[in-house]
Order: C-alpha cells, then structure tokens, then sequence
C-alpha cells in the first residue's frame, strides 16, 4: 500500500476527537469478537469514515502506529492449511510488536462458534519477536488445550513476517482498524501491497453494527483476507490460497 494511502488515513485522523489507550480498552476491548474485514480505495474510506461517528486512538500525541508481526507455523504449514480448508478449530500463533515502544507481545487466536475470533496473549520479549521462548510455549499449550484440548503443534519456526502502519478508529458499538504501507517478508523474500488502499477490520461483539451498516449503504462488500494466509500465498510460499486471491487482486499483488 503506498504512502498516500497512510497520509489519509493520517488526515482523517487528525480531524477526530481523540480516545486514550485505557478508553479504548474499556469501551471496546474486544479479546472476544466478530472480525468483518474490507479492502477498500481511499474514496471509499473517506465516504465511509464520514458517515460514522468515531474517535481515534490516541498515544503521546500520535495517531499511526507501527505493527510487526511475526508468524509461526510447523514446517508444513499445518496451520496455514487449516484456514485454508476453513476447519472448525484453527488458531494463529504470532508475535506482535509495537514499534514505536517495542513492547511485544505472543498472540494466539482462535476460532469460535459463529464466526467469533478469540484472541489472548502475553508479554514477549522484544529481543525473541522472531522466537518462542519456553514459557511463551507453555502459555501457548495451555491455551490451546482450554480451547481445542490439545496443546500446541511442534516444531513451530517463523513463517512470516507482516509490516504496516495502523489507526484505531472507535465508535459506540465497534473498533475499527485501519492498515496501510502493508509489506510481507520471509527469509529473502518481500512484497510490498500496492494502490492506493486500506485494509479495514471491524471488530465487534456483533455482527451487525453501525459500521457494516454504513458500508453495506455504500455497496462495499466483505473481503476474505487474512495477513498470514495471504502473505504465504503472495510470495509464493503457499498453494491451494483461491479463496484470498480476490483479496490479493483488490491489494494489487496477484
């Protein structure tokens, strides 16, 4: 995704009232939730963005955040070929910094009944974003065996790593991701998103609310896009990936 796309998103931004970190974790915490995902044109996200009523996250004065994530997978990519035949109990195991503090984190999410994504984590050391440290594997075995009765898969190495710029926009029922500047690497390999685009989640405890509404007016439909899943099959690391390909021709890489 290009800078023009990080520099409307940043505008938007700006001319919002703004929200602290522990507003936004009060109001819309949403470990436990449904995930509506959209690539959108920058028209589309200005429209969009008009019609609702938001706030933006706030942090010592700035409003885009750095994102890297690392992903973690068996060597046969047995978590990618979960999602990829859409079974029942699939999860994703990642690290998550935060660039612009460094603090790290070790994610898992998981699937749930109807849709609902799952997600805990723990402190990770910045220093291990692209390891998992033993007690980040004993976090990870517990939960998982809460989840699905069965403790994490070994080996898990490194799979990808996803790059991006996000602003977190809230409103009264929903929290609302905005990515730009989206890049994917693996070993030697990157791509980088094109077009002038945005990556937009919607996060809720419902799956109507005023933002799918508010898309749904503007004939914007739902995209099956995933960062990990897609990433794999964009650079080329992956097979089987048709579902995402829609996705992937919208972000300019297939």
């Amino acid at each position: 995704m290009s800078g023009r796309g990080t520099a409307t998103v940043a505008a938007v931004a700006k001319g919002l009232p703004s929200l602290s970190l522990a507003e936004v974790v009060a109001t819309s915490g949403l470990m436990s939730r449904t995930d509506r995902k959209y690539v959108l044109s920058l028209n589309d996200f200005l429209a969009v963005t008009e019609a609702l009523s938001s706030r933006c996250l706030e942090i010592d004065g700035q409003r885009v955040f750095g994102y890297s994530s690392t992903y973690f997978d068996t060597p046969d990519l047995a978590i990618f070929r979960a999602h990829r035949q859409d079974r029942r109990r699939r999860f994703k195991i990642r690290t998550r910094t935060y660039t612009d503090s460094a603090d790290t984190y070790c994610e898992l999410k998981v699937s749930g009944r109807r849709d609902e994504t799952v997600k805990v984590r723990r402190p990770h050391p910045a220093g291990s974003a692209h390891g998992l440290t033993a007690p980040a594997l004993a976090f990870l075995d517990d939960a998982l065996t809460a989840a699905y009765g069965r403790p994490a898969p070994r080996p898990l190495i490194p799979a990808l790593v996803t790059d991006y710029r996000r602003t977190t926009l809230v409103t009264a029922d929903t929290r609302i991701t905005c990515d730009t500047s989206l890049v994917w690497r693996a070993g030697s390999r990157s791509l980088a998103a094109g077009g002038d685009l945005v990556l937009l989640e919607v996060k809720s405890a419902s799956e109507r609310n005023s933002v799918t509404e508010a898309l749904a007016k503007l004939r914007i439909r739902e995209q099956s896009v995933s960062k990990y899943c897609a990433g794999l099959v964009a650079l080329g690391l992956a097979t089987g990936g048709n579902r995402w390909r829609p996705a992937l021709r919208r972000l300019g890489v297939a």
